[in-house]
């Protein structure tokens, strides 16, 4: 007769403040019970956690049974089982799993703790890694120990199986543990074959790395007795140096199959190769049954489930069966990726008389023939940014290369009544090229015209007259980059204010131009009409600025980098796009090739419809998809 399936689950929890010997308050300690799948707490009695605490070996006992739901704890569906954990230190970390980026595992804090963190928080110590009366050294002291009596009042009938899950604050490795049938006196060792790279704090002369992992699953055991003990850790400052820790946070005792980690989602290419894989727990023998969408998939009934030269995805799970129950994993989504085509956005063409050109990418900013404002000025062709759908016009990081120029000059013509309409700490983003270096020009909300500089360069300075009178005006700055050098601004051709650098500044590498909207959100977006936009790689005189103004003049086109004159409505765009972040764009005039890359390209990329075909595709070098980066 087969006895009742259970899956206990325990880990050891608790919430403290670091300590020393000579302040310490107590902390409270808070465990989760044996249960099925439930992270309940329960406040024990406080024990010394941390660095240099009271000496001496401390335990804490649980008794857990079928009126234990009290106070957190999980009740079992019969039986009554003593859990006695001792150590000499405990401290915070948790097995976060796939709720956490690399490493997976977050360290100190009592806030929101995701996914196994909410049981796995906190861990024994191992007595080597900053043991009791020191903060640092090897301190030689005994390793923990887990007590379990009371087994064969839940597993009736059954054998179990053991695994065990650690976490630490001090750790590069783990050592093996050893999983003792204290009844007959046998002993089986479990390892911690995969523990994923760890984050080295830096403050000690070996790996000080916040990690973890799950343990390999031990054999069948058929016991009242169990114990559960870590092998002595070891750290050195070498050469080489090392931190081979021995820490527990919690274990997984169970007959039926529990899937300790699901495989997680997978973003794929087509051609790749996918190992979906999860981890499990039960008393052998387990069959195993892969579904995709919840339908059986033909042959696929090992732990391991491969798909080579992938081209179409799926909602993949599977479910594990022995004899005392079943069980099924989480949904694990594989997507294969594919390269998708939508029209816009439009592009504003670059009308400089020479030189390559560098076309802008418009997000949402009006074409209006012309405009003419109160004091009679018509401006014909002009760019209408609404701070309500925060358009933005923009250079991309692929063309700015070409406006890196040490000195140079900024113009272009604004109308606005400078409304706010956007809420924002700030004024209204004009010109954007700022990220840590550069320059940002904006409409104060007083009407000024604001030059944000960056730190230790020259100090912000503003216009002495207002522009945001609903009348056209004329912007330009002046710049030179060298410690000393001048920076001025000119209103309609005059100018009107200015300093000089406190230090050397450059433009940001690879910062995109932005118009009308910034990237950074402390800007509102600019509410208003613009024409005119250029930009040159040396210093105008005044009288070649006054120029411009009066006359429109194209001066000296050598160094015209760019003229959006807007005197035509902006062409029409594509924006390809894909996900995987190792493919390389390409593109042919027929759909037989010859292709060529476009290795700057990245998703979403914006590219002008021509009057012929366009062909696009990605190259990408198939690779193993694992999706389970603690794979054993």
């Amino acid at each position: 007769m087969l006895g009742v399936s259970h899956a206990a689950t325990v880990g050891f929890n608790f919430q403290c403040n670091y300590c020393s010997a000579a302040s310490y308050s107590g902390a409270p300690v808070t465990a989760p019970a044996f249960g099925i799948g439930t992270n309940a707490w329960e406040s024990l009695t406080p024990m010394d956690t941390g660095y240099g605490c009271t000496p001496g070996y401390f335990t804490l006992d649980q008794v857990i049974g079928t009126t234990s739901a009290g106070s957190g704890l999980n009740p079992l569906p019969n039986g009554s089982v003593h859990v006695t954990w001792s150590a000499y230190t405990a401290n915070v970390s948790g097995f976060g799993g796939y709720d956490r980026s690399s490493p997976h595992y977050t360290f100190g804090g009592t806030g929101h703790r995701p996914g196994e963190e909410e049981v796995y928080w906190g861990f024994l110590r191992d007595g080597v890694n900053f043991g009791p009366g020191s903060s640092g050294g090897d301190n030689n002291q005994p390793g923990y120990a887990v007590d379990i009596v009371g087994l064969k009042s839940l597993f009736t009938n059954s054998a179990f199986v053991v695994e065990l899950i650690a976490s630490g604050d001090s750790i590069q490795n783990l050592t093996n543990a050893f999983v003792i049938d204290a009844t007959a006196s046998t002993t089986q060792a479990v390892s911690y074959p995969n523990i994923p790279p760890v984050g080295n704090v830096g403050d000690t002369a070996w790996t000080r790395g916040v990690g973890g992992g799950l343990s390999t699953v031990s054999g069948p055991v058929n016991t009242d007795h169990l114990k559960i003990i870590g092998n002595r850790a070891q750290h050195s400052a070498g050469p080489p140096s090392f931190n081979n820790a021995s820490t527990i946070a919690g274990f997984i005792i169970t007959d039926k199959p529990v899937v300790s980690m699901s495989p997680q989602p997978l973003l794929a290419t087509p051609g790749d190769t996918v190992l979906l894989r999860p981890i499990a727990v039960g008393v052998p023998p387990l069959a195993y049954q892969w579904r995709n969408g919840g339908v059986p998939v033909p042959g696929a009934t090992n732990l391991t489930y491969s798909i080579t030269n992938i081209t179409v995805g799926g909602d993949f799970d599977l479910v594990i069966t022995n004899l005392y129950g079943a069980t099924t994993s989480k949904v694990a989504t594989v997507t294969v990726d594919r390269l998708a085509i939508t029209p816009g956005p439009t592009f504003v063409l670059d009308s400089k008389p020479s030189g390559t050109k560098d076309d802008g990418e418009n997000f949402g900013a009006t074409w209006l023939a012309s405009s003419v404002d109160s004091a009679g000025t018509n401006r014909v062709g002009v760019m209408q940014f609404a701070a309500t759908n925060a358009a933005q016009i923009v250079l991309p990081t692929s063309a700015t290369t070409n406006f890196d120029s040490g000195v140079g000059t900024i113009m272009f013509w604004m109308r606005s009544a400078g409304t706010v309409t956007n809420s924002g700490s700030k004024g209204a983003m004009l010109f954007d090229r700022l990220a840590g270096s550069g320059v940002d020009l904006v409409q104060a909300d007083d009407g000024t015209i604001l030059v944000h500089s960056p730190s230790g360069a020259f100090g912000d300075f503003s216009s002495t007259r207002a522009v945001s009178d609903t009348n056209w005006h004329h912007i330009a700055f002046v710049y030179e980059q060298t410690s000393g050098g001048l920076v001025n601004l000119y209103i309609d051709g005059a100018p009107d204010s200015g300093g000089d650098n406190a230090g050397a500044w450059t433009w940001p590498a690879g910062q995109e131009i932005e118009l009308g909207r910034s990237h950074d959100s402390q800007w509102r977006p600019y509410d208003g009409l613009m024409d005119d936009f250029r930009v040159y790689s040396r210093e105008l005189t005044q009288a070649e600025i006054a120029s411009v103004v009066s006359t429109a003049a194209v001066v000296d086109p050598s160094t015209l980098q760019v003229r959006f004159s807007f005197d035509a409505p902006p062409v029409p765009g594509l924006t390809v796009s894909w996900q995987s972040g190792a493919a390389v764009l390409q593109s042919a005039d027929a759909v037989t090739g010859p292709y060529t890359d476009l290795p700057s390209a990245a998703s979403p990329y914006y590219v002008e419809v021509q009057p012929g075909p366009q062909f696009y595709r990605y190259r990408h070098a198939p690779v193993l998809l694992n999706s389970n980066p603690f794979d054993m």
